[in-house]
């Protein structure tokens, strides 16, 4: 759903450039490649910076990795009634997160929404979801997971996948790693689906905007390909920005709140202040109404969302986020 352009130092985002690219470095892990360009001179030192990053990232995988029966997610996975399990406080934010963003959006996204949408499916309904089936305990150092007894109304069974969440929570780390080693400006992506902006290219090559690219500071990242009406780029930094479509994940999105196929959009761009926020609303946005995704930008100014409801039908909510003509 993006197209980093990372710009060539030398000039302002948006505008020609000389021919040395900016360094990039990639990294597969969590079943997709991880990209970061780092602009400046020291390509060396940018390579160290980048590979302690991809580390925090794999380091954050084996957390989060359902499909290891030692991750803390299997653990928490395997839970029984009344169970609680200690996970570290990344799994513990993810986890936080996750059920924030679940209740503001009303259910269109849920870590646990394989479960979830198998109980709405079998019980036939489409209305607003039951609530989650544990609690978070943290204080003190500790930070504990508790499923919640079965018997206690709504509380059915967990099956929690962090992949509409977890990706975005890695760049975010990876973003504050780079920060420590002395790396301001930074583009950041997880599979082209999620990207993080830090500083600008400017900024690192020490080149000042024109009067023309003053608005246009930032990394020019590529969206909406194919869709009349959408931007076809913005300029980020400081956010993030996420995207979910059909063209990627096909038509086969379920909806966690009626356990069917999703019934909302052809695509959906979330910009938000972390990677994580906007990784999970972009997958929420992608199944709610347009009155819904208004509704949710309205309470919270710092998102923005960007819909294309049907073919050549595209709405923008707190455009500040998605200027025209970008």
């Amino acid at each position: 759903l993006f197209r980093p352009h990372p710009p060539r130092p030398g000039r302002p985002a948006g505008m020609s450039a000389p021919p040395s690219a900016v360094p990039r470095f990639a990294h597969e892990a969590m079943t997709t490649l991880f990209e970061i360009f780092i602009p400046g001179p020291d390509e060396i030192y940018a390579g160290q910076a980048a590979r302690e990053a991809f580390r925090e990232i794999d380091r954050l995988e084996a957390r989060f990795n359902r499909f290891d029966p030692g991750s803390e997610i299997s653990r928490i996975n395997r839970l029984l009634p009344g169970e609680e399990t200690t996970v570290g406080i990344e799994t513990f934010e993810c986890l936080a997160l996750a059920e924030a963003v679940r209740l503001e959006t009303g259910g269109a996204f849920d870590a646990n929404a394989r479960a979830a949408a198998l109980d709405a499916f079998a019980e036939g309904r489409d209305a607003k979801p039951e609530p989650a089936p544990f609690e978070l305990l943290g204080g003190a150092g500790s930070c504990l997971v508790r499923r919640l007894e079965e018997e206690r109304p709504g509380h059915g069974p967990i099956d929690l996948d962090l992949g509409g969440i977890g990706k975005g929570y890695a760049l975010d780390r990876a973003g504050q790693l780079l920060l420590t080693w002395g790396v301001p400006d930074a583009l950041l992506h997880g599979g082209t689906s999620t990207v993080l902006a830090l500083g600008s290219p400017a900024a690192a090559s020490g080149t000042e905007p024109s009067r023309e690219s003053s608005e246009r500071t930032g990394w020019p990242v590529g969206i909406g390909a194919g869709w009349p009406g959408a931007p076809e780029r913005v300029f980020l930094s400081g956010r993030a920005l996420s995207g979910s479509g059909t063209e990627i994940k096909g038509g086969h999105i379920l909806d966690p709140r009626t356990g069917r196929p999703a019934r909302g959009n052809l695509a959906a761009w979330a910009s938000a202040p972390t990677a994580a926020l906007s990784d999970a609303l972009s997958t929420a946005f992608f199944v709610m109404t347009a009155d819904g995704v208004e509704a949710c930008a309205a309470r919270n100014p710092e998102i923005g969302a960007c819909l294309v409801v049907a073919y050549g039908d595209v709405r923008i909510f707190n455009p500040r986020f998605f200027p025209a003509g970008g």
